[in-house]
């Protein structure tokens, strides 16, 4: 189980990234149905060391914010609570939004993890 918030109308968590062996409690992070994937702020990546190399395929994504360039990494674990995926792809990218954000969770994490979101009681559960 994981308490959620909500924070200028946005459900908000947050997470935890291992990659290479440095970890980051990320914070701020949108809970988002409709985003197809998991989203990390690129400042906040960088932090633990996670940047853009010569050899990463950089895509555009879109949404309802707009679109933006990302890169994909596959990073060691990202922990929901006491929730682990390992070897888990994790796009990066500016999100530059229009809101305080470092990331997004999305269906592709949520699906990963079975979720089950708990608006009465925001919390973030599984089976």
């Amino acid at each position: 189980m994981k308490k959620l918030f909500v924070e200028d109308g946005l459900l908000l968590t947050d997470i935890f990234l291992t990659f290479k062996g440095k970890s980051l409690l990320i914070k701020r992070v949108l809970v988002d149905t409709g985003s197809g994937s998991t989203v990390v702020s690129s400042d906040i990546a960088e932090s633990i060391g996670i940047i853009a190399e010569e050899n990463d395929t950089i895509y555009r994504i879109s949404g309802v914010g707009g679109s933006e360039f990302v890169y994909s990494k596959q990073i060691d674990l990202i922990r929901i609570g006491e929730k682990e995926v390992k070897n888990f792809s994790l796009e990066i990218g500016a999100m530059n939004y229009g809101f305080d954000l470092n990331g997004i969770i999305g269906l592709d994490l949520l699906q990963q993890i079975k979720a089950i979101i708990n608006i009465d009681q925001l919390i973030l559960e599984w089976n």
